[in-house]
């Protein structure tokens, strides 16, 4: 990507879809705030231990998952430069990609998270 006017028009595409996350997020915060409330107390019920432990562990598997899809489009960005592909704005374009490919297990996550919590139970 050598266009500047698609790197920006990716910045921007960028920017709403960070600004979808966000509020995704705050849904699932404020659906499960309580259920982790429960949990830890001790007067959580089977869900709230069960839901908070699945909260845990997809914290580590999207990080996990997220860190390894941006080492390999790191490489791939370093291997870009080094063939001569130096142009700033094909530099800038692999950095995106790079936090693109970092960030997309935790964005569907919050995403799968926001729409499942958001359903009324037994729907």
């Amino acid at each position: 990507m050598t266009d500047f006017f698609k790197l920006q028009f990716r910045l921007w595409r960028t920017w709403f879809e960070f600004s979808e996350i966000y509020f995704a997020a705050a849904t699932t915060i404020s659906a499960r705030l309580p259920i982790i409330a429960r949990a830890s107390t001790g007067f959580g019920d089977s869900h709230a231990r069960r839901e908070t432990r699945a909260m845990v562990t997809e914290k580590w598997r999207a990080a996990a998952e997220g860190a390894e899809a941006g080492a390999l489009e790191t490489a791939k960005a370093a291997l870009k430069v080094m063939s001569g592909q130096a142009h700033p704005v094909a530099v800038a374009g692999s950095m995106m990609d790079v936090a693109d490919a970092a960030t997309r297990p935790a964005r569907r996550k919050i995403r799968a998270n926001a729409d499942r919590l958001s359903q009324p139970h037994g729907a």
